[in-house]
């Protein structure tokens, strides 16, 4: 069920073999063949120092380096103080946003913080993720700049890049107005539907809501597989182990059932074999071989590749759309805002059209900046 082009992601390292000791609980000894600089930068890629901090096996504080130990410490505490952070941040906002009726869902990081993890720290969360819907926009967005939230500069739009970035002090927020940032799972995870089937989350007050368990398996597994093509953080996989293994058998094979009905079977497949390869995670794979035997064609499959070109990503994104959407994408993609060219080139004075053909050619005025203005980062 594992795609040929995802098994390069198979755990083969000693540095791999050491993080599936550290999150599994077994001893702690120390690979003498290991350095504590690549321990580190594998932690800080994956995102899951503070897991793996709060998981070591008691043996793990008298044998591993010393410099590991208070690296893994150091984050743990940084995590713990960015979460009452955000914690504060979404307390004080969602109540207002609920006052001028605009719906507001959690995604990704706190809801499945809150639901599967003994501590919401333990689960990174470089940002906030919500989703609202395109007609809310406006005033939530006015709310948050009320509320003395930056919005960073990048191109937006209704079928490009769906989301935008907020910041004030240490607190980020990722606003989305489609479940996905991409055609080919915005649908299979409409914003009604997932509304509909919202679960409260106590600890962050009245107003706080994210998906059903169901919808936040599905968009896991659906954001995964949007990123791993050139960013695989295991921090993600991680989340579907949590929720795969707390559910009983039944239960997952109710939501693969619905994967299938949604065409993102095959993505749902290929995660769990993933996390089954990584952490044991338990799935019903007689199961799982049935359904996939009996699953219609799938385009979203095309995406489990650890080589999609750019090219290859636009012509899958154009094939999930119709023709009017489709001119709407290459539409914007052609001409972004006014106020992001002249951003992006420093430039307040050209003649506009002067700046957009500069684009076009793709003449590169800030390398350092990524093409939507925001961090290179996707969020968590």
């Amino acid at each position: 069920m594992l795609p040929d082009a995802l098994k390069p992601l198979l755990p083969s390292t000693p540095v791999d073999a050491f993080i599936q000791r550290a999150l599994s609980g077994q001893a702690g000894a120390w690979d003498t063949g290991l350095t504590t600089a690549e321990v580190i930068q594998a932690l800080h890629l994956h995102r899951i120092g503070p897991l793996v901090c709060a998981q070591a096996p008691p043996d793990a504080w008298t044998t591993w380096p010393a410099e590991l130990q208070a690296w893994l410490k150091a984050v743990a505490r940084g995590q713990v103080l960015l979460d009452v952070q955000q914690t504060l941040a979404l307390q004080e906002l969602l109540p207002l946003a609920h006052a001028q009726r605009v719906r507001v869902l959690l995604l990704k990081g706190v809801p499945v913080g809150y639901r599967y993890y003994p501590e919401s720290h333990r689960r990174v969360k470089t940002d906030v993720d919500v989703l609202i819907r395109p007609a809310d926009r406006v005033v939530f967005m006015t709310l948050l700049e009320k509320l003395g939230y930056t919005r960073l500069p990048g191109i937006t739009g209704t079928f490009i890049n769906r989301q935008t970035t907020f910041i004030r002090g240490d607190v980020t927020l990722d606003v989305h107005w489609s479940a996905a940032n991409t055609a080919v799972f915005a649908r299979a995870l409409d914003f009604a539907g997932l509304w509909s089937n919202r679960v409260s989350i106590p600890a962050l007050g009245d107003t706080a809501y994210g998906p059903s368990d169901e919808d936040l398996f599905l968009h896991a597994c659906c954001h995964l597989a949007v990123h791993i093509s050139y960013e695989f953080a295991l921090i993600w996989l991680y989340d579907i182990h949590q929720m795969a293994s707390q559910w009983p058998p039944e239960r997952l094979g109710q939501c693969l059932r619905r994967a299938g009905q949604l065409r993102v079977l095959r993505v749902c497949l290929a995660c769990l074999a993933l996390a089954h390869a990584w952490f044991a995670t338990p799935y019903p794979q007689d199961l799982c071989t049935t359904l996939l035997w009996q699953a219609a064609p799938e385009p979203s499959a095309h995406l489990l590749t650890g080589q999609l070109s750019r090219f290859r990503r636009l012509q899958l994104e154009l094939a999930a759309l119709n023709r009017r959407e489709r001119l709407r994408l290459l539409y914007e993609m052609m001409f972004p805002p006014a106020e992001y060219l002249r951003w992006r080139y420093a430039d307040a004075t050209s003649w506009l059209p002067w700046l957009y053909i500069k684009r076009w050619l793709r003449w590169q005025a800030h390398p350092s900046i990524s093409e939507t203005g925001s961090r290179n980062r996707s969020g968590c």
